[in-house]
């Protein structure tokens, strides 16, 4: 199926394409981190959010501007409005700030940081957005040692709560996604010979911690990701590093049966983002980008460049219906880049 004919889709061009670093899809606009020369002190700098609505006229306006012009918001996502970014400085620092800042306010809040030790992971933060809530996985110093902290903050105060903690010699925690009141994660639950360790994608109650389950039986489960109905995660084959390239899986919530899940056009993939009716991820081969209609089974195409050329898909990110990812013509220092968006049909319309 060519999904992709029946798209509207929108482009984003010149000097916020070349300088942009991270994008993100909110569900209803695209944000992304940019440094714009000469107002950056270093050229590799992208140090301030900025968000593009989507229109006829649609321009970039900034969001956040970051007072350290030589930091570069490395990770940044949101929730229909609602925005979270870590900044990082470009110096070596060990050291990173996660920022928060709530539908219709003006001042981001300093959520967390890195505590400084030496000895504590500089591994910045992986957080998820909704509505009113936010969930992030971040390590710190503890009595014993360092530790793993999955954490929260909800609206009106927004004061972080420590939801688990692990010490990070044995576990880390990872990758939470937030829908309503669930919320999943992975856990990885280091061996004693470090060549066994095992993955599992965990599922719980905001309010009911203790209460969480485990999902998988493969003990390679990662990047979970929520849906109305679901839960799917990517699994790298044995013996590789949870970062890399696998294949995806599902969890239905209302039989409790793990199944897998068709990622035509890809082979293997990557760092999966889901929305109310598809799930989109990145795939090993750059000439295809296809998604997954979780409603109906179905494997949908969007854009294929083919093999022989020199133009590459990359980097989707998907939340509610909004995809957006980059579109690079050539293979060398005149790449030409521009970031793609566009509205995919909603889970009200199961028309193909």
């Amino acid at each position: 199926m060519d999904l992709g004919t029946e798209l509207t889709i929108g482009t984003l061009r010149g000097e916020h394409a070349e300088a942009m670093l991270e994008y993100a899809s909110d569900g209803s606009s695209v944000i992304f981190s940019s440094g714009i020369a000469p107002d950056v002190s270093r050229g590799d700098a992208a140090p301030d959010l900025w968000r593009l609505v989507p229109g006829p006229s649609a321009v970039p306006e900034l969001v956040w501007r970051n007072p350290a012009r030589g930091n570069s918001l490395v990770k940044i996502g949101g929730d229909l409005g609602a925005y979270a970014f870590v900044d990082v400085p470009l110096t070596g620092d060990q050291a990173w700030t996660l920022w928060f800042l709530p539908r219709h306010h003006t001042t981001a809040l300093r959520l967390d940081e890195h505590p400084g030790d030496e000895d504590v992971p500089s591994l910045v933060p992986s957080f998820s957005i909704w509505e009113d809530r936010i969930a992030w996985t971040a390590f710190d110093r503890g009595a014993a040692g360092p530790v793993s902290q999955l954490l929260m903050a909800e609206a009106p105060d927004w004061e972080p709560r420590v939801l688990l903690e692990q010490p990070a010699a044995e576990a880390e925690l990872w990758l939470p996604s937030l829908y309503g009141n669930r919320l999943a994660f992975t856990e990885v639950r280091y061996a004693a010979d470090r060549a066994t360790d095992e993955r599992h994608v965990y599922l719980m109650n905001v309010h009911d911690p203790d209460g969480r389950r485990r999902l998988d039986t493969s003990g390679r489960a990662t990047m979970p990701v929520l849906v109305p109905d679901a839960v799917l995660w990517k699994e790298a084959d044995a013996g590789f590093n949870m970062f890399n390239w696998g294949r995806m899986f599902r969890f239905d919530l209302e039989t409790n049966a793990v199944s897998r899940v068709g990622t035509s056009p890809q082979e293997y993939v990557n760092y999966p983002s889901g929305g109310s009716r598809f799930v989109a991820w990145r795939g090993a081969n750059s000439f295809a980008l296809g998604v997954y209609d979780h409603l109906l089974g179905e494997n949908r195409l969007i854009e294929r460049t083919g093999s022989g050329r020199e133009t590459s898909l990359l980097r989707p990110h998907l939340a509610w219906d909004l995809l957006v990812w980059m579109r690079v013509v050539g293979s060398g220092p005149g790449d030409v880049a521009e970031l793609r968006y566009a509205f995919l049909p909603d889970a009200g319309d199961l028309r193909r």
